[in-house]
């Protein structure tokens, strides 16, 4: 491979980049549709052609070697410039086309605000050749895959700024603290509680913000259990033991239901941006400004700025 690349190289790749992503052989079975056995055998096979080492497989897990990551991250610019290539042609054949990859935060979907299926929705009707791949991670992931490369823009809430990557306000999200049935405090709330009930209660903190992020009297909570995904947090407050920040879209299933209840609302609760992100200086300019111009005449600015690749916030 090391003089020229072939078309089984690039399969081989593919599958190396796809048990990285997944962190094993075992959990990308399923992504790949073939057994373990032959996930390895291809494996071997890419380490022969490649004439290194890449990663260690055995009891202990699964970890790349020196060699592997260096590979991964050459294997992230190729298909990343790959995508571009297949882009640029496209674009000037007429024919808008590529590859899109894209990184939400989980529950997006029930905040009526996003509308980023209408956003697909129009953004195929202009190019209907390309190929657009969603994931559904927690918060720092959506900024991790952003910033690593494996996706092109990320929409979500970010409590603070990562240096290499460009911040656009879309739409908010009214938070509350919430409490469920379970819980002493739920027959008062959400008004007839005091600040110090709130405190002395079990909190479940949210994985992805650090102390330093928060407001000054969130950090006071007694802090118990931790999750980084909104649904974790969910079957915290459901469990009765914990209260929790949760979003107002999310919370709405089971407040309807009285099962949960916000908590001094007009005290404690607050509205969150979610935005979208893409890293600084991108190459892979036309197909993913179209996503991106779409997105903004949907939801329109939050602020006086539209927002483009490039455009220092």
């Amino acid at each position: 491979m090391l003089g020229s690349v072939a078309d089984v190289d690039l399969r081989l790749l593919k599958v190396f980049m796809t048990v990285v992503r997944c962190g094993g052989f075992a959990a990308s079975q399923a992504v790949l549709n073939v057994s373990q056995a032959n996930i390895s055998m291809q494996m071997k096979q890419l380490e022969d052609r490649l004439g290194i080492r890449l990663c260690h497989r055995g009891r202990s897990g699964f970890w790349l070697t020196d060699e592997g990551k260096e590979v991964h991250e050459a294997c992230k610019s190729l298909f990343r410039s790959l995508d571009e290539f297949r882009s640029s042609v496209a674009f000037s054949s007429g024919r808008a086309g590529g590859r899109l990859h894209v990184s939400v935060i989980d529950n997006s979907i029930f905040n009526p605000s996003c509308r980023l299926h209408e956003a697909i929705a129009e953004f195929k009707k202009q190019a209907t050749n390309a190929e657009v791949a969603i994931y559904v991670v927690a918060p720092n992931e959506v900024e991790q895959m952003v910033f690593d490369g494996s996706c092109d823009l990320g929409i979500g809430f970010f409590p603070a700024r990562r240096q290499g990557l460009n911040y656009h306000p879309l739409f908010t999200s009214r938070m509350n603290l919430y409490c469920g049935w379970r819980n002493p405090l739920f027959a008062r709330a959400p008004d007839r509680i005091t600040l110090e009930e709130v405190l002395a209660e079990e909190h479940a903190a949210r994985g992805y913000v650090s102390s330093a992020q928060l407001p000054s009297f969130e950090r006071k909570f007694l802090v118990g259990a931790s999750s980084s995904t909104v649904e974790g947090l969910a079957n915290f407050v459901l469990s009765g033991r914990y209260t929790a920040y949760l979003p107002d879209h999310y919370a709405r299933h089971w407040t309807a239901n009285d099962r949960i209840r916000p908590i001094l609302p007009s005290q404690i609760g607050y509205s969150s941006v979610y935005e979208v992100i893409v890293k600084r200086e991108t190459r892979q300019a036309k197909l993913l400004q179209l996503f991106i111009d779409t997105l903004n005449s949907l939801h329109g600015p939050i602020e006086e700025t539209q927002f483009s690749i490039g455009t220092p916030l």
